[in-house]
Order: C-alpha cells, then structure tokens, then sequence
C-alpha cells in the first residue's frame, strides 16, 4: 500500500501555487500551501512534511531560509527550489546549501513528476533510518560499536538525559536517532538544533521562542524548539558550543520544566527527554570555565562515546558495502568493489570517520566508467591510484573546441555529476556552469542530477 505524503508548497504566486497543488494532488499526495515565509514556519511548526517545493523569492524572506529552518527541524525533509529568476549563482547557492534539486519557471510539469517521485523515494529512506530502524542503521559488529548497540538498547526506554561523545563523523546524531526510535517517545515530536550553527543573536529564539514585539522583526509569536518538542525529545547537537548565559536558561529548564519565550511573562510549562551530543571536550571546556560545571553533571547522567573508525577497522567493509549499495540505489547504478579496493579502505586511517568513509564511497560509486569501483575511483588521500582515462582528440581543433570536447567526457564519464567534475578540473563549480552554458543546450543537459552541489 501506498500511503499519502504531507508536502508543503511555498509561493507568493496564485496561479503557480494552484498548478503546483494540483500536479501534487494528482500523484496523489496532501498539500499544504503558503504564500510567504512566516506563513511556511507556521506550517512546518504543525506538522511534519515529506517533502518542500519552495519559490526561491518571496515577499518577506527567500527560499533559502525556508530550507534553512526546515532542515533545522528536519535534516532529512527534501527541499525542492523553484523560481523565476533563474542564475548560475542561485544554483550554486541552492545545491551548497542542501537544496535536493533546482527548477526554473516555467516548471517543465513532467520533469517536475520525477523530481517528486525521486525525492520522496530518498525521503522514505532515510526517515526509516533515522526513525523505525534507527538501531540498524548503525552498521558494524565489532566489539565498540556493539558495546555502543547494547548501552542505547538498555538506556532507551528510559527519560535518562544522555550526553553522546565523540569525533565529528562518528555517527552521534545516528546515536541519538536511535535512542528515539526505541524510547516510548517514537511516536512524539524528535526535535533536532544545531547549536554551532544557530547565530548568537537568534539561538534564545530558536530555542526559546519569542513573542511578537519582543525584538526588531518579531513580527508575529513564535514557537520554540523546546515547545515543539514538547511530549518528544529535543536533540541539542554541539551543546559545547552553547553560549554560557543561555546554559543557565538550559540549565533551569532541565531542572523546573519550564521556561518563557523572549519577551514574554507567561511561564510555560515543558515535558521533554533531552538528548545532546558534542566531539568537545567538556571536562576541559568546564575548567576553562567555558562550560558551566552544574550543567555538564545535569546532562551528563548516562554518556554514550562512539568509537572513531580506527578502532573499529573490522566494521569497515561493512559500512562500504553498506554505502555502496545506498548511493548505487540513490544514482541508479550498478557497481560492485573490485578485490583490491577494500584493502585500501582497511589500511587507511580514516581522519574524518565513518562520514569521510562514506564520501569516499560515494564519489568511488559515481567516478566509476563500468561497474567495478577500482583504486582509481577512491580519493588519492586514502590510498586510491590515479589511473588516466583516454580521451581522443582529433588535429585541427582549436583550444576553445578542446576545452569544450574535454569538459564533455569528464561530464558523461562522472554521469553529469558537475561538483566532482569541477573538482577534478580544477575550476570552481560556477566556472563549469559558465562554461556550459556558453556551450548551449546539449551539454547542458547532459548531466542535471547533480547531487553534489
């Protein structure tokens, strides 16, 4: 059975909302519509989407931000950028950002289909790993991370307040996913902040909430991330990094359960389990007197250390093949690790973790030309050998022919992806999309799903 998806629809423009609405609605989805930013955040504040299809301008604020503040209450929602002021700049904004796809107006409505399709197919994915089978998605057997395993199931259905450790890579958030997806919470809101990346202007607001007036530009009240996740867990990602005044706010909201929003004098009431995690060092951040020693013991009752990759190299053909098969589904390709490649990956000592492990297997998956990820796909970093591929040029070509013919095969050969082709040329992504677009249509359109950018 299929079941319906929820997908948000953010345009200032009637006509292009309701057409919008009612390709979505033919495929059979439900759709929530708004016309401007604040009226997006009010939405997202209700319910959980699949799916965003946003206009990148809008009359109080951009798409961007729309992308930014969905994220932020939902890493794994695909948000889909959609607009009539179409440049190469734009685009690159959008993909760095984390932008699923870009369409220009007016929306190709076939194309706009598949977009659809294909994003709600990853979103299905990855909300299965981060919420119902969250414990698997932690992959590895080895004595570490089975150690890992075990203390998340005996801990979970508990309302312990658990701090998790560990490198940046290491899988905290996968962690702190699991333990939701095991607590009698699973069903409640599972909020996640970002602490490093919130400003220090806005985190209060963010978390707290404010009420209209409190400050310049708090034009209508909003929520914040405590009240959200209020009957839910609230996920406090880099809580080292959280500014020591508003630890005391954190600090009396563990302990009274209750908190007020910016510029307000109602005292609300919150129920909620609190997971955090951080790669700092809070013993050495508390004697720097940079954390608050009070708070440190308050959210450190049950400590969760996930091991880095080194100490598990035993794990590592799992989690390759793991990826492996996720970024063959993701690009539909289909490529197997010739017998050379995963002694590479066990030798190397993996700085970055298991999320470097899974660039490297991504970029292997899409830089192979047949189905077999050989020495020459991994990075040279890890070991990977650098082996030329043959490009023929025929005499009498000018310069500027070259060029084009040889951006041509690193496209077709990379399958269209244009962030790892810039890389490997050597220019900027914007340059590639210069350059393509001088070169007109057919190389245009040889590579449009570009993931990576």
């Amino acid at each position: 059975m299929t079941f319906a998806k929820y997908i948000l629809i953010v345009d200032d423009h009637d006509a292009t909302r309701d057409t919008l609405t009612e390709v979505v609605r033919e495929m059979g989805h439900e759709v929530v519509t708004a016309a401007n930013l604040a009226e997006a955040m009010a939405r997202a504040g209700d319910l959980t989407f699949d799916l965003v299809l946003t206009d990148l301008k809008l009359p109080d604020g951009s798409g961007i931000e729309v992308m930014r503040r969905i994220k932020q209450l939902h890493q794994e929602t695909p948000v889909v950028m959609i607009t009539g002021h179409a440049t190469i700049d734009n685009a690159v904004e959008a993909m760095r950002l984390g932008a699923y796809e870009y369409l220009t107006k007016p929306v190709d409505l076939k194309r706009l289909r598949v977009v659809i399709q294909n994003a709600l197919y990853l979103s299905t994915l990855e909300r299965k790993i981060s919420r119902a089978g969250a414990l698997d998605a932690i992959v590895g057997h080895s004595a570490p991370i089975s150690g890992v395993k075990d203390l998340i199931k005996q801990i979970a259905g508990t309302d312990v307040t658990v701090l998790i450790q560990g490198e940046s890579g290491t899988g905290k958030e996968m962690a702190a996913n699991a333990i939701q997806s095991l607590s009698p919470r699973r069903d409640a809101p599972f909020v996640r902040v970002n602490v490093a990346v919130l400003s220090r202007d806005l985190i209060e607001s963010e978390l707290f909430g404010h009420e209209k007036g409190a400050f310049s530009g708090a034009i209508r009240q909003r929520k914040g991330r405590f009240e959200l996740a209020d009957g839910g867990t609230l996920f406090l990602d880099e809580v080292g990094e959280m500014p020591l005044d508003l630890q005391v706010k954190l600090l009396r909201v563990l302990q009274e359960h209750e908190f007020e929003r910016v510029g307000g004098t109602d005292t609300l009431p919150v129920n909620i389990r609190l997971i955090c995690a951080t790669n700092l060092d809070l013993k050495a951040r508390v004697e720097e007197e940079r954390f608050r020693e009070d708070l440190y013991f308050r959210i450190n009752v049950v400590r969760v250390t996930m091991p880095p990759l080194r100490e598990r190299r035993e794990d590592i053909p799992l989690l390759a093949d793991h990826f492996r098969q996720k970024y063959c589904s993701r690009y539909n390709l289909d490529r197997e690790f010739s017998s050379d490649v995963m002694p590479i990956l066990k030798r190397y000592s993996w700085p970055g973790n298991v999320r470097e492990l899974e660039n490297a297997v991504e970029g292997a998956v899409v830089r192979s030309a047949g189905t077999v990820i050989d020495p020459s796909c991994l990075p040279e970093d890890t070991g990977g050998v650098k082996v030329p591929k043959r490009l023929v040029l025929q005499p009498g070509l000018t310069m500027d022919s070259v060029e084009q013919k040889y951006i041509t095969y690193e496209l077709e050969r990379l399958g269209g992806n244009k962030s790892l082709a810039a890389k490997n040329l050597g220019i900027g992504l914007k340059t590639l999309y210069r350059k393509i677009e001088s070169y007109g249509e057919p190389l245009a359109s040889a590579g449009t799903e570009d993931e990576d950018a």
